[in-house]
């Protein structure tokens, strides 16, 4: 089976991320595979860009980023969920947090009317399911 799952979630949709975690921990307690989230902020795209954004605001977002994951683990997820927060393209970001861990299984998302998660559904995990190194699960309707 699986001894490493990786499990991409976005906070902003909370709902939709204890889904796809609550569906990651029936896998792994199946196998006794471990747990790690991942979030992907957005990156600040060209140089250009983020010369304009000073190192004190970028700060402040991260930890504010961090700080709203850690809150989703606390009220979601078994205490043994390790994380990475990660920044730039969603589905590059994914796939580097998998191949640095050595994930033996991604199980991300996909939302085929993109209505509630825009990145993650889509493109974004067809992508992963197109460049993984490793087994990739895309959950559909996980509200329903």
């Amino acid at each position: 089976m699986f001894n490493k799952i990786l499990v991409p979630v976005d906070v902003d949709y909370p709902k939709t991320a204890a889904a796809v975690y609550n569906r990651a921990a029936e896998y792994a307690k199946q196998s006794g595979a471990e747990i790690r989230l991942v979030s992907v902020m957005p990156g600040f795209g060209m140089p250009i860009v983020a010369s304009y954004i000073p190192e004190k605001v970028r700060q402040e977002a991260t930890e504010r980023f961090k700080e709203s994951l850690e809150q989703f683990i606390e009220a979601n997820c078994d205490k043994s969920v390790s994380y990475s927060i990660r920044t730039g393209k969603a589905y590059e970001e994914i796939i580097k947090a998998s191949d640095k861990w050595g994930a033996d299984l991604i199980i991300v998302y996909h939302n085929h009317r993109r209505s509630l998660n825009e990145s993650f559904s889509g493109s974004c995990s067809q992508r992963v399911s197109d460049h993984a190194n490793c087994s990739v699960l895309r959950l559909r309707n996980v509200l329903s």
